[in-house]
């Protein structure tokens, strides 16, 4: 179904475009075995090689087509992994749901994150390497995807004219600050299970509902007591790579809990699709609620997708046969190639 592209003549640009220092240009390896789609790689502003996937359908040969970019949410393994039994290479973020409920509409494209490489696996319940901590901030992850989003649109099999950029958890953060970072070029925006306010609003509000941090105390108050000292903690110390909180370092919080979606998306010029399961725990529903009524009152084009019943990765508990995590994606993509 899916075409990879190899060689100079495929890979080559639409255009002369002068970028600084080489930043964001176009470097494509060829198809990955075993998997339907082309590795690519470009450099971006701070100098760190980019590493990034796209899954070409047939007709793209034909005509340039719009392009979706799926931005995985936390974690410091690969996009991809091989299964321990037979060896074959799958999709461990949730990705590949995308060029299925395309159908050969749009190109997709997904980004491995600075100093991950492929088929990295993940760390389990052990701190994430210092060399990930160090780059794994806000700034430094969506420029990565800023890169790699400029060096797509110079290949000819993707109109850069259609833009959408969906994010899921982690992700729907740093997708808003992507659309905010490429005003003009992303024309459509998904954050689903993003949040709305900071991340600690939501930690603070589970914390007090005692889905989280219920080993601290029984009592709601000091839960978030407690939560409000460790941000302190990292409030004194926002750099380091070698303290952690909640599994992240402290130079992680830092970064993302002092941004948010309500933040970004407030500034930016595209269409916005807020996603939100109503049984989540791991983020609070009311953040999206927050969200919409913030860019409601803005005048933003905003659609609100509240799933009921769905949790973080919009699964249903009480409702194995209801498949929601391709459900939720097959609707962001009809809404994005609609009229």
């Amino acid at each position: 179904m899916f075409l990879c592209l190899s060689g100079l003549a495929a890979c080559a640009s639409t255009g002369q475009v002068t970028h600084p220092q080489g930043a964001y240009r176009l470097e494509c390896a060829g198809p990955v075995p075993g998997l339907p789609c082309e590795r690519n790689f470009t450099v971006d502003r701070f100098g760190r090689r980019i590493e990034f996937y796209l899954y070409i359908p047939e007709a793209a040969k034909a005509t340039p087509l719009p392009l979706v970019v799926f931005i995985q949410g936390s974690g410091c393994r690969s996009l991809f992994g091989k299964d321990p039994k037979t060896g074959q290479i799958l999709d461990f973020s949730g990705h590949s749901v995308i060029p299925e409920a395309l159908g050969g509409r749009a190109v997709t494209m997904v980004v491995e994150k600075p100093t991950v490489k492929f088929l990295d696996p993940d760390a389990g319940e052990a701190p994430p390497p210092e060399s990930f901590s160090k780059e794994h901030t806000l700034e430094r992850w969506s420029e990565a995807v800023v890169a790699a989003v400029r060096a797509a649109r110079e290949s000819p099999v993707v109109d850069g004219r259609k833009v959408l950029v969906v994010g899921h958890s982690e992700g729907g953060l740093v997708a808003s600050k992507v659309a905010h970072d490429l005003p003009g070029v992303v024309t459509h925006v998904a954050c689903a299970a993003g949040g709305g306010p900071t991340f600690l609003f939501d930690i603070l509000s589970l914390a007090r509902s005692g889905a989280y941090f219920g080993e601290v105390s029984d009592k709601p108050q000091e839960r978030v007591r407690w939560v409000l000292d460790e941000w302190r903690k990292i409030e004194t110390d926002p750099t380091s790579t070698k303290k952690h909180f909640f599994g992240h370092s402290y130079r992680y919080w830092s970064s993302f809990l002092s941004s948010s979606p309500m933040e970004w998306l407030a500034t930016v010029d595209a269409r916005i699709y807020i996603a939100q399961g109503t049984e989540d725990n791991a983020v609070d529903p009311v953040s999206a609620d927050i969200l919409y009524a913030d860019l409601v009152v803005r005048g933003k084009q905003v659609v609100y997708d509240r799933v009921e019943g769905a949790d973080h990765s919009f699964g249903f508990k009480d409702n194995t046969r209801q498949h929601g995590w391709p459900e939720l994606h097959k609707r962001i993509v009809e809404w994005f190639l609609g009229p």
